[in-house]
């Protein structure tokens, strides 16, 4: 499994230091971005995708969590994010939102909330690199894995395999919840990755805990 390792569960105070104990094994650092209107938190800007990009060559992925994201996408690319997230809610058009993100050089990336129906992400996977399926609410931490996401995940792999073949289509990602007993059934079900926050900074070994979750191998459904 990939993983987009989250720099909200990092030690906010030596973030530069964070990146760097774990940049040689990450396939990317997780940006979450929250304006304290879709989500009840304050957290993280341009500035700081920035001074990260400075830091480090690995990707950026950049989760907008905004009222309006067609307004920050573009702040955010210019600053260095490589992948940015946007969910259909907060955006009038979602498919041009999502466009939009593609024509600045980023990679497009669909936020699937808990509520919303997955038929909802199968409809725009022509127009993006990544489904980012939340397991858990937006913007509250240390909350349990939805029970129904492994079975969310099953979906999204099978319509995919469907629509484009096994192996192909927009990877599939999911975010919330991880923990050492949540990667295992996700990975069963098909996930291509997921966003470790403090199961990687948590850990005495961030470094073997990322080497970890690379281990397992998610299923391949054919057509």
């Amino acid at each position: 499994m990939l993983a987009f390792v989250s720099l909200w569960s990092a030690d906010l105070l030596a973030l530069g230091e964070a990146v760097d104990r774990v940049a040689e094994v990450a396939d990317a650092f997780h940006i979450d971005v929250f304006d304290g209107h879709n989500a009840p938190e304050l957290l993280f800007g341009p500035d700081v995708v920035a001074a990260l990009r400075g830091r480090t060559d690995k990707p950026l992925d950049v989760h907008l969590n905004v009222t309006d994201p067609d307004y920050w996408l573009g702040r955010f690319v210019d600053a260095g994010a490589d992948m940015v997230t946007v969910q259909s809610g907060a955006s009038p058009d979602i498919r041009a939102t999502l466009g939009q993100v593609r024509s600045r050089g980023a990679r497009p990336s669909l936020g699937l909330e808990v509520h919303e129906p997955v038929s909802q992400a199968e409809a725009l996977f022509d127009a993006v690199d990544r489904v980012l399926l939340m397991g858990t609410v937006i913007g509250i931490k240390g909350v349990g894995l939805d029970p129904s996401t492994p079975q969310r995940v099953s979906a999204l792999v099978a319509a995919r395999a469907r629509r484009f073949g096994a192996g192909l289509g927009p990877i599939i990602v999911v975010d919330g919840g991880i923990r050492a007993h949540t990667v295992g059934p996700l990975a069963e079900a098909g996930a291509d990755g997921v966003v470790p926050g403090s199961l990687v900074f948590a850990s005495p070994d961030p470094v073997a805990r990322i080497c970890e979750l690379h281990a397992l191998e998610p299923a391949v459904l054919t057509p």
